[in-house]
């Protein structure tokens, strides 16, 4: 079996100690190898896809959240920014407490007045 990038990703950020992974042996600087707990591993890597994706919409949307575009004298404005940022602070605490099986929120639709 191999393990997927996240799952490696995970077991380095879990054990400090492993440099090189093989398939799904993992190894420390000596070459030993190196016991991991795979439910552990697992439950990481789905934190941190759930950290990722709420990263990448937040950084999608940011341009909802500049002054002027929500500014009534420009034409188009958003006239529903106030829905984005209630969003917004909805997935950036996915982003900074992730969850194994997080629900996202529906993303508004920009409305143009």
């Amino acid at each position: 079996m191999n393990l997927t990038i996240e799952q490696i990703q995970a077991v380095v950020k879990l054990y400090s100690q492993v440099t090189v992974i093989r398939g799904d042996i993992a190894y420390d600087a000596n070459g030993n190898e190196v016991t991991y707990n795979l439910a552990e591993v697992n439950t990481e890597a789905q934190k941190n896809s759930c950290k990722s994706q709420a990263s990448s919409l937040l950084y999608a949307t940011d341009w909802t959240t500049i002054p002027d575009v929500a500014n009534s004298t420009n034409s188009p404005y958003l006239a529903n920014q106030a829905e984005f940022i209630a969003w917004r602070n909805q997935i950036r605490q996915l982003a900074v407490n992730p969850v194994v099986d997080p629900t996202f929120p529906t993303e508004p639709t920009p409305v143009w007045e």
